[in-house]
């Protein structure tokens, strides 16, 4: 078959002469100048179709865009704030600002509570070195029995003994003076202090009386005199370790 052949084929399925330009022939006329205007519409349809087409996928390209967007910022504000994106933002402010508040209260609740504790300790370290000052420091000739107990409950075992052992010679001399000694505390402050050990300074008023003074003696004969004391955790008390004449 040839091109020719074809084609005529396909004209005279239309009623066209092929052969023929169709200038002189209405029915040809008709066809060719219905067909053009029937391509043109569709033409332009197509072309409004696929720009609607168009239109229509850059929107929603858009719109899934701007979610993901709004996602992320969600997600951002909920690791930054610790709060949902719904959550107000004065709220959190607010809720931060309490939290910094109610910690510095702790705080400063808690330093002034071990600053009360440790100032307690303190006064009563100081006040258990002045009375075991006193006692050490307050004597009668000849009633030392008396005192080295009293001595022993308020020492150490190492101290009493030690202590005792060194005050036998003076003992002797104040017995031959008929001699009696009176302490009185007039200041007492911390050195040092832990749990188990305080550092005491006592300072103190001390007054020797004896008959064998001359007259004008006879009220005693005052001296101040500083002393160190150490006391020892025992328990729930302190115990005297070491005295020292400063």
């Amino acid at each position: 078959m040839s091109y020719i052949t074809f084609n005529q084929r396909g004209y005279q399925r239309l009623g066209l002469d092929p052969m023929s330009d169709g200038s002189d022939d209405p029915k040809t006329a008709a066809v060719r100048d219905g067909g053009i205007s029937d391509r043109d519409e569709l033409l332009a349809e197509n072309r409004a179709r696929r720009a609607e087409l168009r239109e229509d996928r850059e929107a929603k390209a858009a719109g899934k865009a701007a979610g993901d967007g709004d996602a992320e910022a969600g997600v951002s504000a909920e690791v930054v704030t610790g709060a949902s994106p719904s959550t107000p933002r004065k709220t959190v402010v607010v809720f931060g600002v309490t939290v910094a508040v109610l910690l510095a209260v702790i705080a400063v609740l808690a330093y002034l509570l071990l600053t009360d504790d440790s100032a307690e300790a303190d006064r009563e370290a100081a006040a258990t070195a002045s009375e075991y000052a006193t006692t050490v420091l307050t004597y009668s000739a000849g009633k030392y029995s008396d005192l080295d107990k009293r001595i022993r409950e308020i020492s150490t075992p190492e101290f009493a003994d030690e202590y005792i052992k060194s005050s036998q010679q003076a003992r002797a001399g104040n017995d031959e003076a008929q001699a009696s000694g009176t302490a009185r505390v007039v200041e007492a402050g911390v050195i040092s202090r832990s749990d188990d050990e305080a550092v005491v300074l006592v300072a103190m008023n001390q007054n020797v009386k004896s008959p064998l003074a001359p007259a004008t003696a006879k009220d005693g004969v005052d001296y101040e005199s500083r002393i160190r004391i150490t006391l020892t955790r025992d328990g729930d008390s302190w115990k005297l370790s070491e005295l020292t004449v400063v």
